[in-house]
């Protein structure tokens, strides 16, 4: 079984790293790291460098948690997390939020709603 993680580089990206390498740890689960594209673009600050993600992978293998990272720039990040959901070894989805106003939900819409609401597994949305 393994821990998905929709991980963005900012602090909310680190919160929800940080609850799921402890999951992931506890469960004795492996992590996958997904970090996609929302605008279908390679630039794009919610896509984070090879070398942020590589660390990501080195801080879970120093706390003994096995972790991959998943990158497809080619799907947005709440359809990567959405279709991660219906993986069979999937077990949970872990993704940071912010807080945002009716009207922002309302005009910009929300990933973080669409996934709690779409996804086929539990997800745990952490607050930076």
């Amino acid at each position: 079984m393994s821990i998905v993680l929709g991980f963005v580089p900012n602090e909310r990206g680190e919160a929800a790293f940080a609850k799921a390498l402890s999951l992931a740890s506890q469960l004795d689960e492996k992590l996958v790291i997904i970090n996609s594209s929302s605008r279908h673009s390679h630039i794009d600050p919610k896509l984070a460098s090879d070398p942020d993600l590589d660390a990501l992978v080195a801080r879970a293998a120093r706390a003994g948690v096995t972790a991959r990272v998943e990158r497809d720039n080619h799907e947005d990040g709440p359809d990567a997390l959405i279709e991660a959901s219906t993986a069979e070894d999937t077990e949970m989805i872990v993704i940071g939020i912010r807080k945002r106003s009716q009207v922002g939900k309302l005009l910009m819409g929300s990933d973080a709603q669409r996934i709690l609401l779409e996804a086929s597994c539990p997800v745990l949305a952490v607050k930076a």
